[in-house]
This record gives C-alpha cells, structure tokens and sequence, in this order.
C-alpha cells in the first residue's frame, strides 16, 4: 500500500470525540502526516416546516466554529501538524469514507451510544469501519467528558475484514 501522508479523523460538537482528535494528532506527528480533520454535517429536516430559511453562510461558518473550537489546545500541542478542516454537507459515514480514499489512516470517536443508540441514531464508529478504504482506529473515552482520557483503540483493517484490540500508552 503507498503511503499517503494524510490521516483523516472525524470531527463532532460532543467532548467525547477530544481522544480521538488527540489520537489522530499524535498519529499524524509520528507519521510527518498532514491531518484532514472531517466534520460532516446535514441540514435538519423539518417535517412540519418545510418553507423554514437558513442563511447558507452563517451555517456553513457555525459549522467551521465546531472544528476551531475542539482542534484549538491540540493545534497549540502539535504546532508541526498541518491541518485541513473539511466540513462537507454529507452523512459523517459516507463523509469519512470519501476521505479515506486519500489517507493512510482514518480515526474516530465512539460515544458509546449502546445498541440501542446505534439502532435508533446510526453511528459513525460502527459504520466507518465497514465501509473505509483504508485501516481505522475507533477511539474510545475512558470517561465522558472534555477531560476524557483515551482507554484503548479498536483498529480494523480495510473494509473491516479483520480486527484487534490495541492498547494505547
């Protein structure tokens, strides 16, 4: 496989996706890699509303907030990273999946949402892996919160066809 020099990690509003970014800085250090931090977003569907407006413009720069926002402190840690941030309007999976095709690695978050929360909610940790072109670390808090600490990462090889647990130090 020909190395890219690119990791790709996805990006959300929620603290838990911080050891993931952390993971994913650290990975792209070690690797003289450049980071595409991936924040997919989709307008919210209003079934009783559908006439209702939205200034293109100031969604597009609330959703460029979001990524400032949760890189800032590891921008500062990580001055030698460079930083792409890519907020396509699109699913987070088929979002982060697209931009594997260019990476050596992807990695996200996983909220712990249960099976019912993947069920009822989908989730991008379970879908990821199934669907990325290139290997993906799931990263999981050990705590929730924004002083969440990695406790492991879940690595799956291309397309999800094997897997192992990895411990991170």
């Amino acid at each position: 496989m020909a190395v890219r020099g690119e990791v790709v990690v996805g990006v959300d509003d929620a603290p838990e996706c911080e050891p993931a970014l952390a993971y994913a800085f650290g990975q792209a250090k070690l690797r003289g890699a450049t980071l595409r931090a991936v924040h997919a977003w989709q307008l919210p569907v209003h079934a009783f509303a559908p006439e209702a407006a939205y200034d293109m413009d100031e969604v597009r720069a609330a959703q460029h907030q979001v990524v400032r926002d949760r890189v800032e402190a590891l921008r500062a840690t990580y001055p030698e990273v460079r930083l792409i941030e890519d907020i396509p309007a699109a699913h987070p999976v088929d979002a982060l999946t697209d931009a594997s095709e260019r990476a050596d690695l992807l990695v996200v978050g996983s909220h712990r949402g249960g099976a019912l929360g993947s069920l009822l909610l989908g989730s991008v940790s379970r879908g990821v892996p199934h669907h990325a072109h290139r290997p993906v670390a799931v990263v999981r808090a050990l705590m929730p919160g924004p002083t969440a600490l990695a406790s492991g990462t879940f690595a799956a090889t291309t397309r999800g066809r094997r897997a192992r647990r990895c411990r991170q130090r």
